[in-house]
C-alpha cells in the first residue's frame, strides 16, 4: 500500500513544527533588534558628537529605516514573525514528488531488486555447476 501524503496522524508534529518555526523567527528579530539599535543609535552615542557612524551602522540605517520610533528603536509585530516564518519554511521547503515521479521511484527500486534476484539466481547456478 502507498504512503498517504496527508495523514491526521501528522497534525501535532506539523503544529510543533509550526511553533518551533514561529518561535525561531521571534528570537530572530528580538535579536536582530538588538543588534540594530546597538549599531544605529547607541553606537554613534559611545562614540561621541564628532564621529561618523560605521559603515555597518549606515547600511541598516538606510535598509532598515524606523520612521515610526524616529529611529529610537528597532520595532517588530506579529505579523513581521509571520512573514520571517513562512520565508524560512519556503527557503527549507523541497518540492513534495508528484504521482508520476513517485510511481516511477518504485518502478527503479523494483527493476533493481529483480537485477538483484537475478544475479543471485545466476551465482547459485554458477555455483551448483562447479
Amino acid at each position: 500500500m502507498a504512503r498517504r501524503v496527508c495523514s491526521p496522524m501528522m497534525l501535532p508534529i506539523a503544529l510543533v513544527q509550526a511553533f518551533f518555526v514561529l518561535t525561531v523567527s521571534g528570537i530572530w528579530l528580538w535579536g536582530f533588534g538588538l543588534f540594530w539599535t546597538f549599531m544605529v543609535v547607541e553606537l554613534p552615542k559611545d562614540l561621541g558628537p564628532y564621529s561618523q557612524m560605521s559603515s555597518l551602522s549606515m547600511f541598516l540605517h538606510g535598509a532598515f529605516p524606523m520612521r515610526d520610533t524616529n529611529d529610537v528603536k528597532y520595532e517588530f509585530k506579529f505579523d513581521h514573525v509571520l512573514i520571517l516564518a513562512n520565508v524560512i519554511v519556503l527557503m527549507m521547503m523541497g518540492w513534495a514528488p508528484t504521482r508520476s515521479e513517485v510511481e516511477e521511484e518504485a518502478d527503479e527500486d523494483l527493476a533493481k531488486a529483480s537485477k538483484k534476484s537475478k544475479a543471485k539466481k545466476l551465482a547459485k547456478a554458477l555455483d551448483t555447476k562447479e
